[in-house]
């Protein structure tokens, strides 16, 4: 049994934790964070002013481009988990063949 190969395998990300982070807390932006895509901290910042700036008629139209934001997010979900954890395994084979 090969540690190093079960380690790579613990990196690798879990697509329905990834789909459940964005259904409960995509708001937030908790599904870039665990891919580790950039920009989830826009997420955050933009419900925060969407919040603080309801009152006026500004905070629904930010919800509304938040929303949209996540069904996207939700679309390409699937593809972003695959190409991070085959960069992972293609990691693990580089210095699998840098070793040899």
């Amino acid at each position: 049994m090969d540690i190093e190969l079960e380690k790579v395998k613990v990196q690798q990300q879990n697509v329905i934790l990834a789909y459940v982070l964005w259904w409960f807390l995509g708001i937030f932006g908790a599904h870039r964070f665990y891919t580790g895509q950039s920009k989830g901290w826009l997420y955050i910042v933009l419900f925060i002013v969407a919040a603080i700036t309801l009152f006026a008629i500004i905070g629904y139209f930010i919800f509304v481009g938040l929303f949209i934001w996540w069904i996207i997010d939700g679309f390409n979900l699937h593809k972003i988990v695959k190409l991070q954890n085959l960069e992972v395994l293609n990691n693990y084979e580089k210095q699998q063949m840098n070793n040899a």
